[in-house]
């Protein structure tokens, strides 16, 4: 356990750059960050806090149902992420295309859409994860260089109001808002 809040409180330095650069006053919508997992970190927060059942599990896949060495690296897991400092407190919001993900369609010819997959809201005070919401949210994937032009701005926003105690959450594919994605979630 002791190892875990060590690692934990290193991450928290790794996100510290990202939480400085979050405008708390504005309310303004802020993008999410663009995480790729493969590349294993003790320190990412991400990694280490928010998401690591996430990451077993689609190593587990990779190595025990597709029979795939992984060679030190982690299987394709990538994770959209914004971090809001609120006082003493440190707020992440994430989301993270994985196999409990519900994509949207594939086909060569079909529009893009997003996929709606796993949300996790981590609250952490003086070092000590005090909750950790788990919900779900829209996951556009902008960084595919395969994908068509109108496209490559798609991305998921979140805007902190820390008066209220919410975090609001939208995406935006092709252009436009997709009103399934809009959602509120209480961190309080």
């Amino acid at each position: 356990m002791r190892s875990f809040l060590v690692i934990a409180l290193v991450g928290l330095t790794t996100l510290s750059t990202a939480a400085v650069a979050q405008d708390q006053g504005s309310g303004a919508w802020q993008p999410m960050t663009f995480h790729n997992f493969q590349t294993p970190s003790k320190t990412d927060t991400l990694q280490t806090l928010v998401w690591p059942d996430v990451i077993r599990e689609a190593n587990a896949y990779v190595t025990t149902e597709l029979k795939r060495p992984l060679n030190g690296k982690n299987a394709l897991v990538t994770a959209l992420s914004s971090t809001y400092r609120d006082g003493s407190r440190t707020i992440i919001v994430s989301t993270a295309l994985s196999r409990d993900c519900d994509s949207g369609a594939n086909d060569a010819g079909a529009e893009i859409e997003p996929s709606t997959c796993p949300l996790r809201i981590v609250t952490i005070e003086d070092g000590k994860v005090l909750a950790i919401k788990t919900a779900t949210g829209c996951y556009a994937d902008h960084a595919d260089p395969d994908i068509p032009a109108k496209n490559r701005n798609d991305n998921s926003y979140t805007r902190f109001d820390p008066a209220a105690g919410t975090i609001a959450f939208r995406t935006n594919v092709g252009g436009r808002d997709v009103p399934g994605c809009a959602r509120t979630y209480s961190i309080r």
